[in-house]
């Protein structure tokens, strides 16, 4: 199964999961609101569930926060695949998605970067 609602995947799978949390704004990119294509660009959150959407298999699910994202995998492979691709920038906390959440770099900076291996022409 792929990406799945946030309430029905945490009562399905509630403390057997990991988390990963990222900061990110709700705005794109400063004087942007389509690529060189004519595309109409995600807000950074948005274009990280994207990615998810590309790379990711299995149950999993992601959620916008006040001033981040929470994205939960039960499955190994996602982890590595998240962790392979975004480092681990902290130790883990228990929050309400699960007790073991990690900080992952990935933030607004990261934007141009993750966009151009989705497609997207900056």
């Amino acid at each position: 199964m792929a990406k799945m609602s946030w309430d029905k995947y945490i009562s399905k799978y509630s403390n057997k999961t990991v988390a990963f949390s990222a900061p990110v704004g709700s705005t794109l990119p400063e004087g942007r609101a389509f690529d060189m294509n004519g595309r109409e660009l995600p807000t950074p959150y948005s274009l990280f569930s994207e990615w998810c959407t590309s790379y990711l298999s299995g149950d999993w699910t992601i959620t916008e926060t006040r001033s981040s994202f929470i994205i939960c995998t039960t499955d190994d492979k996602n982890t590595e695949i998240i962790q392979g691709e975004f480092n681990i920038i902290g130790l883990p906390k228990i929050t309400k998605a699960s007790k073991t959440t990690y900080p992952i770099d990935y933030s607004d900076s990261q934007y141009t970067a993750l966009a151009g291996d989705l497609g997207y022409v900056l």
